[in-house]
């Protein structure tokens, strides 16, 4: 039987993330405890704010759900059973709960109860809603308990336990965490109403109320995360969590994991380190922390710290040796390139049949500049190893180098038969064909990579590629444009740019010229839909964020100008003129202390810069 799990509504002052969260436990437990077949249901609204698209989390209706919103449900998701339910909040410590329980055949409820109780009556209520989610689902409860294993909860005689002996901790645990889902869901692109803020305390506020409870300390430091990861809420409430986390729990690793990546997100990679060196002393045996203690480290300007860590890792992992890679990073910036070949002939001597391996020793070999030996390291490997592809795939590129070019493609296209939809061989086989003389072959491998559902940016770059090839004239005009704007002739420029808006409406360079044309003319509505253009075919490109700041400012729209950058500096954590325009924006905005620390970081970023200072004392006075 297949059960579909409404979110639980709430009224009055009753927490509407409870009583989501509620529902979903419920019906998690009974689904991870058993072979229930249960779907769990929550509702998104798609908005737009800023430009910038949006999801809302929202309920179904303001009480119960209504029988037609539930017929909806039978007809669409095929569901035999639905539950829905009404959470009401009784007084300082009392709940009320309605659950019903609806079927396509019966117009009524075929179970509708409600549930009063304390705090200290929850748990009561919880396995009693999970015994009936059961019996619906028509599946053994209590479920017989199952061989420890990861994901699997643990299961008493009432089924699923809480991991606490708390109702308090649980229940601030379900209405915390609804903000992880909803970030989880929402993919960080939140209303900007929402702030994380009073989940961080509640979960923080479980935490406390139990040491031990495993569920909220993992939710906490995960929501902290996402926080950092996404630039949600205030950084300072955040940071002020973990640390109290790693007070809590000082010899738990997590939280201080979690610390080191929210300031390594805001670019503080010397307090990152920090953090990351008390994880990985805590949890000594997880090669990954060590890694990104490097990680850190190597951003910190401490190689070889980094490297003595990379090789902790490596010592830890088995034949893969992902630290590997970081190792030989760690070499190149120490300026021991010739020791990389070493690290990686190792490597190879132990499982010579790894053709990934085998091709990363050759390639060390080409970049500390032993290119014939890296020509005999990958032909002794095409010998070799069974599986020649990924030899043939990385052996291409030095022989285009070397301007072989009949071999290069002959494994290009060995390695393209293997995998044919390969986006960046397939572009690397391109620019092979194209240094061959070949140009002809181009467009049909560029159409290639069209079909292959490459991302946006990808897309983008590649079909300006192919319109380049085969619309040159007019691409033309777009570069007598280009060249009209660096003699500041803008008027010119527009002239020549406007009859092509519809035959170049797919070439990205076409709209961040017009853009820039059209914000120097003072154009700026229109250079707003041009930059959007620009931005909706590649989403990627610095300059059409610059070009739609620069329409929104001309338009006094600056608040919304520095919720537009923020929201791509999130996307594009390492990119200076975007930081730069983002200052900027926060400063004419009135977010002045933003605009000051993000001024600091630029500093430290590029030192001192005779063209950036100007700007960056602008920013901070």
């Amino acid at each position: 039987m297949k059960l579909a799990v409404l979110p639980f509504n709430a009224i009055g002052e009753a927490s509407a993330p409870l009583a989501r969260q509620l529902a979903n436990f419920c019906g998690e437990a009974v689904r991870a405890s058993s072979t229930a077949d249960i779907n769990q249901v929550s509702f998104l609204s798609q908005v737009e704010q800023d430009g910038i698209p949006r999801a809302a989390m929202i309920n179904l209706a303001e009480g119960l759900v209504e029988r037609q919103m539930i017929e909806q449900l039978f007809q669409q998701s095929g569901v035999d059973s639905v539950m829905d339910g009404l959470l009401r909040k009784v007084g300082e410590s009392g709940y009320s709960l309605q659950v019903r329980f609806h079927t396509a055949d019966s117009e009524t409820p075929v179970y509708d109860e409600v549930h009063d109780f304390t705090v200290l009556g929850f748990f009561p209520v919880v396995r009693t809603v999970m015994a009936e989610i059961a019996k619906r689902c028509e599946v053994e409860w209590p479920p017989t308990p199952r061989e420890a294993a990861e994901n699997v909860p643990e299961v008493g005689p009432d089924g699923p336990t809480f991991g606490t002996d708390s109702p308090q901790a649980f229940l601030n645990l379900l209405e915390g965490y609804d903000a992880v889902v909803y970030i989880q869901q929402a993919q960080g692109r939140v209303v900007k109403e929402f702030t994380p803020e009073p989940a961080i305390e509640i979960l923080l506020s479980a935490c406390k109320e139990d040491v031990d409870f495993e569920g909220p300390y993992q939710g906490l430091v995960a929501l902290c995360r996402m926080c950092a990861a996404n630039q949600l809420g205030s950084f300072q409430a955040v940071e002020s969590a973990l640390k109290e986390l790693e007070q809590l729990r000082p010899d738990d690793f997590t939280a201080y994991f979690g610390l080191g990546e929210v300031y390594q997100s805001v670019g503080n990679a010397p307090r990152a380190t920090d953090e990351y060196e008390k994880a990985a002393l805590r949890h000594p045996s997880d090669s990954s922390l060590w890694i990104r203690l490097g990680i850190s480290q190597m951003q910190s300007g401490m190689p070889i710290n980094a490297e003595r860590n990379f090789k902790k890792a490596f010592d830890l992992e088995g034949d893969d040796k992902p630290s590997a890679d970081y190792i030989a990073m760690a070499l190149a910036q120490t300026n021991r390139q010739h020791e990389i070949p070493i690290l990686w002939k190792g490597i190879v001597e132990k499982n010579p049949q790894n053709g990934l391996n085998r091709s990363k020793y050759a390639m060390s070999l080409a970049q500390a500049g032993q290119e014939e030996a890296a020509v005999e390291a990958f032909e002794t490997a095409l010998a070799e190893v069974e599986d020649k592809n990924p030899i043939k795939r990385f052996f291409a590129p030095l022989l285009s180098k070397r301007e072989e070019y009949d071999r290069a493609m002959d494994f290009y296209e060995d390695a393209l038969d293997a995998t044919p939809t390969d986006v960046p061989l397939l572009i690397e086989y391109a620019q092979t064909l194209q240094k061959a003389d070949r140009q002809i072959d181009v467009p049909a491998v560029l159409q290639t990579v069209l079909s292959s559902n490459p991302d946006p940016n990808t897309r983008a770059q590649t079909l300006a590629w192919l319109i380049e090839i085969e619309q040159p004239k007019r691409v033309e005009s777009v570069t007598n444009a280009q060249a009209k704007m660096q003699k500041e002739d803008f008027e010119g420029a527009l002239r020549d740019l406007r009859p092509m808006r519809n035959w170049l409406a797919d070439y990205w360079k076409f709209w961040a010229t017009f853009a820039a044309a059209l914000n120097h003319e003072k154009q700026h509505i229109e250079a707003e839909e041009s930059a959007r253009k620009l931005l909706e075919l590649f989403p990627a490109c610095v300059e059409g964020y610059a070009e739609l700041a620069s329409a929104l400012s001309g338009q006094n729209r600056h608040e919304e100008a520095y919720q537009m950058l923020s929201f791509a500096a999130r996307n594009m954590p390492n990119s200076l003129p975007l930081h730069l325009n983002l200052a900027l924006a926060a400063k004419r905005s009135g977010h002045t202390d933003q605009a000051r620390e993000l001024a600091k970081r630029l500093r430290e970023a590029v030192g001192s810069n005779a063209e950036l200072d100007p700007v960056l004392a602008e920013i901070e006075s």
